[in-house]
């Protein structure tokens, strides 16, 4: 099969979304397919986020008009518009998903409704972009033949809320790469588990994610200071969140050291981030997988999350190391971890097991 994985995103393993296509490229071309991951980027110097989407239909269709047919074309829900309907006629039209954009969409518009009056010019500015979006999008699924969800948390939500798709929705996962998976099984081969620390070491929590809303930020913000209160030898450090995390956090234990910003950081740091960490907090309120869980357990340690994302698909193999957020006062990291090998886990969240899985759910279709 000739098959087109369109992303937005940089075509480089930094963005997830590009990651992603990337990933279950490399794997269809594995399993004997002619399978190509593309980006829509760059988009012209006139882009602007009110119009990108625009630009990033008109790219594809473009690129389309210049290639020879593909038999799949998985592209975003919001860039299936009538001109690729008509261009991908003899082929098969995905839309899949790599983040819930209108329920994320909720969830910025109920942060900046929280900050009236001060947020209004803003408001102003953004709500008609997210409704012309959300539009596209809602008529991007249902020209689609089919609709693949990040994650079954994301399906049932659009088995509730848009009952008439049901028969064209599937469920795909979200995993590292197999070079990224055997470097976190090193880690969690050696990691030192808190058994062996030394007496008063308090836990070192590890939180990665945007500074947005829907990453529970609000809610992170409250941990930390009840946290620090009560455990004063513990320490925090938020990874990838940007210059504008420092405004909203507690001054004090920035001032201390207890509390360590990494507003980025570069792909190949992850490994030794992660290791020198006992738990993780996962916070969001909505999220399309974040494959930070996969990384934080993936590496040995214990996540507190709540549930949100890939947590409900990735329960079942880790019952001792993913716990709800917040954390208890006392907790001691699970011994031994679970066997990844064993249970399952390493099979199912493998890019060759979700490409085999695209091949049952999709390409079966075209027969």
């Amino acid at each position: 099969m000739r098959i087109l994985v369109v992303t937005h995103a940089p075509l480089k393993p930094e963005y997830g979304a590009a990651q992603m296509a990337l990933n279950l490229a490399a794997a269809l071309r594995d399993r004997g397919h002619d399978a190509m991951a593309w980006s829509t980027e760059p988009l012209p110097r006139q882009a602007r986020f009110w119009n990108s989407w625009r630009w990033q239909r008109r790219r594809l269709e473009s690129f389309l008009r210049e290639s020879p047919p593909f038999d799949v074309v998985d592209a975003p829900a919001v860039s299936v518009g009538p001109r690729l309907v008509r261009r991908v006629r003899q082929g098969l039209l995905v839309a899949r998903s790599v983040q819930p954009d209108l329920r994320y969409f909720a969830c910025a518009l109920a942060a900046e409704l929280r900050r009236l009056p001060v947020s209004l010019p803003r408001l102003l500015v953004e709500a008609p972009h997210m409704l012309a979006v959300s539009a596209a999008i809602t008529t991007g699924w249902r020209r689609a033949a089919v609709v693949f969800c990040l994650g079954s948390h994301e399906r049932d939500w659009m088995r509730r809320r848009f009952p008439s798709a049901t028969a064209k929705l599937e469920c795909y996962l979200d995993a590292p790469s197999q070079a990224d998976q055997a470097t976190f099984a090193e880690i969690r081969a050696r990691r030192a588990y808190r058994a062996g620390d030394p007496p008063g070491r308090g836990v070192r929590f590890l939180w990665i994610g945007r500074w947005v809303p829907q990453k529970g930020t609000r809610r992170l913000v409250r941990f930390l200071a009840e946290r620090a209160a009560t455990r004063p030898a513990d320490t925090f450090t938020l990874a990838g969140c940007g210059d504008g995390a420092a405004r909203d956090l507690p001054r004090d234990l920035l001032t201390t050291g207890r509390l360590r910003l990494l507003p980025s950081f570069p792909r190949h740091e992850l490994p030794q981030l992660l290791a020198r960490h006992d738990a993780g907090l996962f916070t969001s309120v909505v999220e399309g997988w974040g494959l930070s869980l996969n990384e934080m357990l993936e590496s040995g340690m214990t996540v507190f999350a709540t549930r949100a994302g890939g947590v409900a698909d990735l329960a079942p193999y880790f019952p001792q190391s993913l716990r709800p957020f917040p954390p208890p006062l006392d907790f001691s990291p699970p011994l031994p971890p679970e066997n990844l090998a064993a249970n399952g886990y390493l099979q199912r969240f493998s890019w060759q097991g979700i490409a085999a899985g695209y091949e049952e759910q999709v390409l079966a279709r075209l027969t």
